[in-house]
């Protein structure tokens, strides 16, 4: 059970570490966008719309953290290589990653970058830090 809990763990740390830079990008794109000036007016409170997006965020990622500490706890006699603890659980993560990214890669040519730049903190955080958590959690 500890690689369910690894995950909880690295889910809530990516969401604070998000929340932040999500907000940030929104309030500075929103300008230039119709939608985004609908959907967050410039007379909505900043905060606020953090509070929206950490709650939201928090939400998503500690759930996907405990999916895929259950999909960990399956491939848990696997080895590590690679600088990984389990290689093929982090190859699972990087194929996902990579299958939900590609469509929003292909869709916004403005933002490539940053979409590449927190696929691979997802990756990092998820598919490798991860395994490590639940290795040396005493959570059991």
């Amino acid at each position: 059970m500890a690689q369910v809990f690894a995950g909880f763990v690295a889910g809530y740390g990516l969401a604070l570490l998000t929340t932040p830079i999500l907000a940030y990008l929104l309030f500075r794109v929103r300008a230039g966008s119709e939608l985004l000036l609908r959907i967050f007016p410039t007379e909505a409170p900043m905060v606020a719309v953090a509070m929206l997006i950490h709650g939201a965020l928090t939400f998503t990622l500690t759930a996907l953290g405990i999916v895929l500490g259950l999909v960990l706890l399956a491939m848990e006699d696997a080895d590590g290589a690679l600088g990984s603890e389990n290689w093929p659980f982090t190859l699972f993560v990087v194929a996902m990653t990579l299958a939900g990214v590609a469509p929003i890669f292909a869709l916004l040519r403005p933002m490539r970058r940053a979409i590449a730049a927190y696929s691979l903190l997802f990756v990092a955080v998820f598919g490798w830090l991860m395994p490590y958590l639940a290795t040396w959690s005493k959570f059991d």
